[in-house]
């Protein structure tokens, strides 16, 4: 039975989601927090394109295990003058079956939950890795060759759905797992690094631990890809096609260069806007066009090659009509976005990240 860990980095898991640190530690704790997610991207990606576990779930419950990569069980750890290299994230008990992926097993005190919901204390043994991507791996290997997880993976194109399966399968013994995770997904969020684009919400008639609101173009939780100099990806390669509609007459490369940081400085400078360089909401939003059905333009280029990207099949013609209307309503109904047949600001940010 899988259990939630070690108490001082539950209080700090708590902490985080609630947003209530204290004010001295907010920078330290935001940056710890962003340098985990960077971290666990890659080998969570590569485990969501093998194994369809959403991204989003993968780095949600890793955070939740191990306080935002604060566990000393994710690196070295000393029980009783035994040094252990442990690398876990996602603290998966000892069997009599040994997981390729492990070197051995730690013996640690753990917390865990009665059916009444009362916490009691036990020490049970934990795998131990190599690195965290082994640990990673093993934790896809757990649930997809788990009958009892068998459920989750119908549920792969909603995340919050999925990681609720998964408590219910028996993950963890917190009842609170399943909504921890989901908050912290929310919180952070993670949804936009799933590789199908799935988003945050239940599908029709699954309502616990509780549905994500409709997302509208005034929902503070709107994010834009943060894009400067040295990234790369279809982000950039669209907003460099998007400044060369304004005149900029740049290569449209996908690589976030100086003539890219160039042009957007000189974007933001004729927007009257803090000229930076790299893009920030603002400026994303002053840049990026309100397409509807009949639209011809580059912005509509643009908006068909992302849908596609997300496995809407479009054509790219530059021309908004009927297929593109109806690519467009259906990628909202499934991100949960205001349904407002054009391109609103939610519908960009989750076109983008």
């Amino acid at each position: 039975m899988k259990t939630s860990f070690i108490k001082m980095f539950a209080i700090a898991v708590v902490l985080a989601v609630v947003g209530a640190p204290l004010l001295g530690q907010v920078p330290a704790e935001a940056s710890r927090q962003s340098e985990f997610i960077a971290k666990l991207v890659p080998s969570a990606q590569a485990v969501e394109q093998e194994f369809g576990i959403p991204t989003s779930v993968t780095i949600g419950m890793a955070a939740l295990e191990t306080g935002w990569g604060g566990s000393s069980m994710t690196g070295q750890m000393t029980v009783d003058g035994q040094i252990y290299e442990v690398n876990t994230l996602f603290n998966i008990k000892c069997t009599t079956m040994v997981s390729p992926y492990q070197t051995g097993c730690v013996p640690v005190r753990t917390a865990e939950y009665r059916a009444d919901g009362t916490k009691y204390f036990i020490v049970d043994e934990f795998r131990t890795y190599a690195s965290w991507l082994n640990s990673t791996k093993d934790y896809a290997r757990l649930l997809t060759t788990a009958t009892r997880y068998a459920l989750a993976f119908q549920y792969v194109d909603y995340p919050d759905q999925f990681v609720t399966e998964v408590r219910k399968g028996g993950y963890a013994t917190d009842p609170k797992y399943a909504e921890l995770v989901i908050n912290i997904m929310r919180n952070h969020n993670l949804y936009q690094y799933n590789l199908r684009g799935q988003g945050p919400g239940f599908p029709e008639g699954m309502v616990a631990p509780g549905p994500a609101p409709i997302v509208v173009d005034t929902n503070p939780h709107v994010f834009f890809p943060k894009v400067m100099r040295g990234s790369r990806g279809e982000a950039v390669r669209s907003l460099q096609e998007l400044l060369n509609a304004h005149g900029a007459g740049i290569t449209a490369d996908g690589i976030y260069g100086e003539q890219t940081q160039n042009a957007v400085d000189a974007f933001q400078r004729s927007e009257k806007l803090k000229a930076t360089g790299a893009m920030d909401d603002d400026t994303w939003q002053l840049l990026l066009p309100e397409l509807r059905d009949g639209a011809k333009s580059v912005g509509v280029f643009v908006l068909q090659k992302h849908l596609t990207l997300k496995g809407h099949n479009v054509p790219s013609t530059g021309n908004f009509g009927p297929e593109t209307a109806k690519a467009l309503a259906a990628f909202q109904q499934k991100h949960r976005i205001e349904a407002s047949g054009h391109t609103s600001y939610a519908t960009w940010a989750r076109l983008l990240g």
